[in-house]
C-alpha cells in the first residue's frame, strides 16, 4: 500500500530533482524514493559500523584499510 508524504524543498533542490528526473527518465517520486532508500541504508551502515568499532580496535583494526589488508581474515 502506498502512502503520500509531503515535504518542503528549496527551489534549488527541486530543480535538481526535476533535472535528474528528465536525465534518467524516472519520475520525481522514484528519484526521491531511491535517494531516501540509499540514505537510510547508509545511515544503518554507519550506525552498525559505530557499534562494531570497539571490537575492531581490540583486534588492532583502526581503519578500513587495516581490515582489507589483513590476510588472515577468511
Amino acid at each position: 500500500m502506498r502512502e503520500i508524504l509531503s515535504i518542503s524543498l528549496t527551489a534549488k533542490l527541486k530543480r535538481k530533482i526535476n533535472s535528474a528526473s528528465r536525465q534518467y527518465k524516472l519520475s520525481k517520486s522514484e528519484i526521491v524514493k531511491r535517494a531516501l532508500d540509499k540514505y537510510l541504508v547508509s545511515m544503518d551502515f554507519l550506525k552498525l559500523r559505530e557499534k562494531m568499532m570497539p571490537y575492531a580496535r581490540k583486534r588492532n583494526y583502526f581503519s578500513d584499510e587495516d581490515i582489507f589488508n589483513d590476510k588472515d581474515i577468511s
